[in-house]
């Protein structure tokens, strides 16, 4: 609680840090019932497959990152941001992070990659 008020005082005027209580009840019990609706989510996958989406983008401090989302037909599921500081331009590397990500939702349920053409990264 320390830090979160340090934090609060030095940049974030007014913000007042949830209480402990909250924190273990109210908030905990919010993110379970987020956890449990992308689970649902999930359950389609094996029996539907989905589409791994990536784009590419710089950000204001013109840094490239990379998203990738997974659409199934229960909705997209944001799965991860990369930032990819002087690596984006080589395949290998664009390579490694399409194998994590398909490792990840599992190569059996993967049907199709889309990725942009972005000329930023």
């Amino acid at each position: 609680k320390d830090v979160v008020t340090g934090l609060a005082n030095s940049s974030l005027v007014g913000y007042v840090p949830q209480s402990s209580k909250k924190l273990r009840t109210i908030i905990l019990g919010e993110e379970k019932a987020n956890i449990k609706i992308l689970l649902e989510k999930k359950i389609s996958w094996t029996q539907y497959g989905i589409s791994i989406v990536s784009n590419r983008w710089t950000d204001i401090q013109k840094r490239p990152l990379i998203n990738f989302i997974v659409y199934s037909c229960n909705g997209p599921i944001f799965l991860k941001c990369v930032d990819a500081f002087g690596e984006y331009k080589y395949v290998e590397y664009l390579k490694g992070l399409f194998i994590e990500v398909i490792k990840e939702v599992g190569d059996d349920n993967v049907v199709q990659i889309i990725t942009d053409n972005a000329p930023v990264c």
